[in-house]
Parts: C-alpha cells; sequence; structure tokens
C-alpha cells in the first residue's frame, strides 16, 4: 500500500448530519478526544440543516465544514457521506454518526486492524440506556450474539483504507451504503470486520423511528440481493417483523 504524503493526515473523519443538534456537540467532542495526538482532519457535512447544527459544529472547529444544500440523489444520507469523501485526503477515512459518541482508544485500537486484506473495521454499537425505550433497546441488542446469521459490520463508526475506498470510487446513490461499500469491498477480494471496540449510540429512540428503520432495512436487503429466506430468519430470530414487510414493498415496487 502506498504512504501519504507527510503533510497530509493520517485520518479523514466524516460525520454527516440533518438536524441533529440534540447529538452533535457530544459526538464532536468525542471524536476531538480519540483524535488527541493523531494527524487528522473532521470533515462536517451539514446535509439541508435548519437547526443549530451547523452553528455547533462551527463552535467545535471542525477543519472541513461542507453545507450541503441540494439533494440530487434519492438516497441524501449515501450523497452526503460521497461529499465528505471528495474532501478526504487522510490514509484512513472513518465515518462516524451525528449521533455516536466514542470511547478514547477508538481510532488507536481500530487503525491497527487495517492491513492488505482487511480495509474496513467497524465498532460494535449499543444504545446508550437513557430512557425506558433506549433500555429495552439495548437489551433488545444483545441478540446480535445469538443469531445464527452473524454479525454484519455497520457504517455507525467504522474506519476504512481511503485507497480501497478510491477503488470502488467511493459511495453510490443506494439505500444502507455502508453495506454497499462492504459488498463492492469483497468483489475486489478485501474485507470488512468488526472489531470489539464499543461506541454509544446516544439517540433517544422513538417508537417511530424503530418502525421506519425496520422498514429502511427491509427495503435495503432486498436492493443489496439478501434473499427472502434469509430475511425471514433474520425477522424471526431479531424480533424485527417489519423488515419482512419492507422487503416485501420493496420486491412488489420492483415488479410494478
Amino acid at each position: 500500500m502506498t504512504m501519504n504524503n507527510a503533510d497530509e493526515p493520517v485520518v479523514s473523519v466524516i460525520t454527516c448530519a440533518h438536524n441533529e443538534e440534540s447529538y452533535v456537540g457530544k459526538c464532536l467532542s468525542s471524536i476531538r478526544r480519540a483524535l488527541k495526538g493523531i494527524k487528522s482532519e473532521m470533515i462536517f457535512v451539514a446535509d439541508r440543516c435548519t437547526d443549530n447544527t451547523v452553528k455547533i459544529a462551527k463552535m467545535h472547529k471542525v477543519d472541513k465544514l461542507v453545507e450541503k444544500t441540494w439533494k440530487k440523489w434519492q438516497n441524501s444520507y449515501a450523497e452526503a457521506l460521497q461529499a465528505g469523501y471528495f474532501h478526504a485526503s487522510g490514509r484512513y477515512v472513518s465515518i462516524i454518526d451525528a449521533d455516536i459518541v466514542l470511547p478514547e482508544d477508538f481510532f488507536e485500537k481500530l487503525i491497527p486492524l487495517i492491513d492488505d486484506k482487511v480495509v474496513s473495521v467497524s465498532a460494535i454499537v449499543r444504545t446508550f440506556p437513557s430512557t425506558l425505550l433506549n433500555r429495552l433497546v439495548f437489551a433488545w441488542e444483545r441478540t446480535h450474539e445469538i443469531t445464527p446469521f452473524g454479525r454484519r459490520p455497520r457504517g455507525a463508526a467504522r474506519v476504512i483504507l481511503r485507497q480501497a475506498l478510491c477503488e470502488i470510487k467511493g459511495f453510490r446513490d443506494v439505500p444502507a451504503p455502508d453495506t454497499d461499500i462492504d459488498l463492492r469491498l469483497a468483489e475486489k477480494g478485501y474485507e470488512s470486520v468488526y472489531s470489539h471496540v464499543k461506541v454509544w449510540h446516544i439517540r433517544e429512540i422513538t417508537l417511530g423511528k424503530i418502525l421506519s428503520g425496520q422498514l429502511g432495512s427491509g427495503r435495503a436487503r432486498y436492493y443489496h440481493g439478501i434473499g427472502f429466506t434469509r430475511t425471514m430468519g433474520h425477522a424471526i430470530f431479531r424480533a424485527r417483523p417489519l423488515v419482512v414487510y419492507g422487503w416485501l414493498l420493496e420486491w412488489i415496487r420492483s415488479k410494478i
């Protein structure tokens, strides 16, 4: 693998946000702490924000602020990630969602796991048990450990070798863009893996968020070629019935 110029950062951290004023300050503070002693750049993509998200990002002195006022792609989050990717110059690219809080040793532990084969490493995301519903979700997340289908890397907090990401030309206009890059990296012979590092998802969960998340997951599973039987097994073992409904909705839409 080629090394970066000495003047370039080791890691470029991309955080995308749409109206995340309740969480983004804690997220950016944790990123800054985790980057202590590492040559880096923080890239913040504010996606059509109408609240105080941009003001908070400026208070935290992000290195590159992209105020995205457009929506040309169907999947706006993927479009925001691609906008961040265009501004990244580090040897590694890290994706950190705006409602995630990192431990101080996040980069210290994840970066060494990347080599010529493993080019993307994700953290384990745990819901912070701040409310009753959050505590229920926190307990439900334990089903990750018993599902027969295994744990799939998530994009909420990960580090990727930028050279590998460049080989697949970054992100595409698709649902679940993190799953999409894992699949395309695999086609190149690379691996995406989980680490044992845990991060906190600090968003206060609502019932509507759970339902929309299941529907979105089902649609994404169909789009990425995950079959009905596997999706049904996921829904049963993970107690996520609307994932099947989302899969069927996308299947019906594709037939029309």
